[in-house]
């Protein structure tokens, strides 16, 4: 069966089906499955490197799938078996750290009780999974018509709007299960994090980490929207909002920020004070403190920027909103803050999200990439000494 439907945002294709793909496509699926193969043999900097392909490999599996999938039916199902496979790995992952975050004070005990509410939250987590169905109910894709002003539905659409709704919930049960979100606990009486995540690689290694990450996420980021399939290199960067930054864009990017740091300040005020006043729980500063506190230097500044400037928005931003809408994709990109923010955090990342997602709609990717990358350097900078 094949999608007829194209929307507008969908360029004419370039292939159609399997066997007129673009040879880039196949090398860059090929480069990153075999990096993720070779990462977990490969020791030391550079096995670190390869093994970054993991965040992403099976993310831009699924997306090239989808794409295809426009017109080869076994594409389209693989694309959703892949979605499922990402599901059940969030699914464990949110079974795992909150039995780490459990377990972690004092070390190895576990209170009484435990197996229950892992299975609660696993159930739940399965429950959060089952989500991705709802987009192929009529209803859904009416409500996210009304959201995102789309009205014509490919495959490649649903399976995105499921996907997001399927993992911006599974992402929130642990904080609603345990009521803290479980990194922190993790660290709760732990004064430096470097010790509990970055495997004895130290603050240069945690830097060296989020760069290869970046490196990997901006090559998926490419497959995810269809280069080689649907879009050749202009279409790719376009669709991406990448454009080259002009004096005036940079002028303007640094008065954007400047203006979020203003709203960032009076949106933390106002959260406060709410949540003080409803005596509601926040976040363990302290343990928060250990999370971040190995990245709090300039060079931590400069590569924080970088890589959750340039990587969060080209992934939220740049993927998802133009095919989502803005509060979709900003209720993920909060979402994915769940495990590290209890939810006056949350609150706060949205707000920041949401003039991000305005910036990115009413410029480009790489202006929101600029001012949040610029709005996260300052942060830590005020942090530094």
């Amino acid at each position: 069966m094949t999608d007829q439907h194209l929307s507008a945002e969908v360029a004419p294709p370039i292939s159609t089906g399997w066997r007129r793909i673009s040879p880039v496509v196949y090398a860059g699926l090929g480069v990153l499955l075999v990096s993720a193969v070779l990462g977990i043999f490969v020791a030391g900097e550079l096995g670190a490197f390869l093994m970054a392909t993991w965040e992403v490999v099976l993310f831009a599996t699924m997306c090239v799938l989808a794409y295809v999938g426009l017109e080869a039916k076994a594409a389209r199902v693989l694309s959703r078996v892949m979605l499922c496979l990402l599901l059940l790995l969030g699914v464990g992952f949110n079974v795992s750290s909150t039995y780490l975050a459990i377990a972690s004070d004092p070390p190895g005990v576990l209170p009484a009780g435990t197996s229950a509410l892992l299975a609660l939250l696993g159930y739940l987590s399965l429950f959060a999974g089952g989500v991705a169905l709802l987009a192929a109910l009529p209803a859904m894709r009416r409500l996210a018509t009304g959201l995102t002003g789309t009205q014509e539905w490919t495959s490649v659409r649903a399976l995105a709007l499921g996907a997001v709704s399927a993992f911006t919930t599974l992402c929130l049960v642990p904080l609603v299960v345990l009521g803290e979100p479980p990194l922190l606990m993790m660290l709760q009486g732990v004064p430096d994090g470097s010790t509990v995540f970055d495997d004895g690689r130290g603050a240069a290694g945690m830097f060296r980490d989020q760069i290869y990450s970046l490196n990997w996420t901006l090559v998926a980021a490419t497959l995810a929207v269809g280069y080689g399939v649907r879009r050749n290199w202009p279409e790719t960067l376009e669709r991406l909002g990448l454009r080259r930054l002009s004096a005036r864009h940079i002028g303007l990017g640094i008065l954007l920020t400047g203006l979020l740091l203003g709203l960032g300040y009076f949106t933390d005020e106002v959260i406060t004070r709410t949540w003080q006043y409803f005596n509601w729980r926040t976040t363990d500063l302290t343990a928060l403190e250990a999370l971040f506190g190995p990245l709090i230097s300039p060079v931590g500044a400069v590569v924080t920027g970088v890589t959750a400037g340039l990587g969060e928005e080209v992934a939220v931003r740049g993927i998802l909103q133009p095919r989502l809408g803005i509060l979709l994709s900003n209720l993920f990109f909060t979402s994915l803050h769940a495990y590290q923010y209890s939810w006056d955090g949350l609150a706060s990342v949205f707000v920041i999200g949401l003039a991000l997602g305005f910036i990115r709609k009413k410029t480009s990717t790489s202006v929101s990439a600029l001012v949040h990358g610029g709005y996260d350097f300052v942060l830590v900078m005020m942090e530094v000494g």
